[in-house]
């Protein structure tokens, strides 16, 4: 027997001593090693209710353990950094040469927003 498979059963037994049926629960634990094992079974052809049968637990608690992994793992912690000291913005030079214009110290927002006053 696969050892995966008996290391989950002895741990829902200990867990479970005492209760049958419908009043058996089971941790967040024993929900994430049983997920894990579906999705090991799962790669080599196998279907969720053989592999619940295969637990002993309902294919429903199985689908829902497995739904809810899949809601936890859609998002992912998000770290804020606080900007840097930002230097004094240098002033703004325009030149009109003989031929076109130049313009210094301008970044991509700037001149973003200048040709869009330009149109």
């Amino acid at each position: 027997m696969d050892p995966a498979l008996v290391e989950f059963r002895r741990a829902a037994a200990r867990e479970n001593r005492g209760r049958r049926g419908l009043q058996r629960r089971y941790s967040a634990a024993l929900q994430a090693q049983a997920v894990a094992y579906w999705r090991a079974r799962r790669r080599q052809g196998d279907r969720l209710r053989v592999v619940a049968a295969a637990l002993g637990i309902a294919h429903w608690s199985l689908h829902r353990w497995m739904k809810a992994s899949r809601r936890q793992t859609r998002f992912h912690p998000v770290h804020i950094i606080t900007p840097s000291i930002v230097a004094p913005a240098t002033p703004l030079v325009i030149e009109f040469p003989a031929v076109g214009a130049r313009i210094e110290h301008l970044d991509l927002e700037g001149a973003a927003k200048l040709l869009a006053l330009l149109r």
